[in-house]
């Protein structure tokens, strides 16, 4: 399913499911008429107006973009529920059988292969497998041979260049990933916010290739730049962590090079990751905080200590 033919749907289905009628959604805004043809798919309207339409529903943008994730493609599959429940119950071991005995199947569609390649990474499997090996090789073939990614296609790449050496991407196809990021990430487009998040994702795995493989220079110019985009799209959905993220990656590329502005960088990025953490009673936020830490102190070939 495109992108760009889903939303009439997915609102159609919010709306009815509010219980607004066609004529009191459409308002003053647009025609009735269009109205059905925009929910039929057969046409688009503006960003703005659609956040009219919303607001005649009484929503807001977040509470589509939840509502959007739940009802589009973007779906878990069967196989992906049930080896949920193993991950919920510590049965890693469970989970690699599973894998394995649904890799060796005749018909495996591609989702299934992407949730494999998920969970396989989740679980921090360190063993061998051909099986394994063959899923990936079939994942980035299918890929590269695509000129639009979607929304599985986005996500298999980031796990693909999440575990990548420099042996499976060269630095050139990944500072293409990085420009075909931006050129995909566009500014307060609510109905495609979340796939201008999926980019975003995709930029900082990208990014952080760069910087573990040691493409210094690159990837310093890269989080540069990337830094400067993103104070200007003000509306791009969770900004501020994708910003915060560059960041980071841009001290340990300091840090691993013995700069002491890296310091300084990683202080901030401890600060603000330190105060989400005693701000918000969730363990999330401080596992996060203790992550970038024990990072920055791996990487650290400053001798100095960090203040946060």
């Amino acid at each position: 399913m495109s992108e760009k033919n889903m939303h009439g749907r997915i609102f159609k289905k919010l709306r009815e499911e509010r219980g607004y009628k066609l004529k009191d959604v459409a308002g003053d805004v647009i025609s009735t008429r269009t109205l059905t043809r925009f929910e039929a798919d057969e046409t688009s309207v503006s960003v703005v107006v659609f956040e009219k339409l919303l607001k005649n529903c009484d929503l807001d943008s977040v509470d589509y973009l939840i509502y959007y994730v739940k009802n589009t493609e973007i779906e878990t599959t069967e196989f992906a529920k049930r080896m949920q429940g193993y991950i919920e119950s510590g049965s890693s071991v469970e989970i690699v059988n599973e894998c394995m005995k649904e890799l060796k199947k005749s018909d495996i569609k591609f989702a299934v292969r992407l949730d494999i390649l998920n969970f396989m990474q989740l679980i921090e499997w360190n063993g061998r497998s051909e099986l394994f090996e063959e899923n990936k090789r079939i994942i980035k073939e299918k890929i590269e041979s695509t000129s639009k990614l979607g929304w599985s296609e986005i996500h298999g790449l980031i796990n693909l260049i999440n575990s990548a050496s420099s042996e499976d991407y060269s630095c050139e196809y990944i500072d293409r990933v990085i420009e075909d990021c931006f050129q995909n990430i566009y500014d307060g487009n609510y109905p495609n916010s979340l796939f201008n998040g999926a980019y975003g994702m995709l930029l900082i795995s990208s990014l952080s290739f760069l910087s573990r493989n040691g493409y210094y220079e690159l990837v310093e110019k890269q989080c540069k730049e990337t830094l400067i985009n993103f104070n200007k799209l003000s509306s791009l959905y969770d900004r501020s962590k994708y910003y915060i993220d560059v960041t980071e990656i841009l001290a340990m590329v300091y840090l691993s090079q013995n700069k002491e502005e890296g310091i300084e960088i990683a202080n901030k990025v401890l600060k603000y990751r330190n105060t989400l953490a005693e701000s918000i009673n969730n363990p999330l936020y401080k596992q996060k905080r203790d992550i970038s830490y024990e990072k920055f102190c791996e990487v650290n070939k400053t001798g100095i200590d960090f203040e946060f």
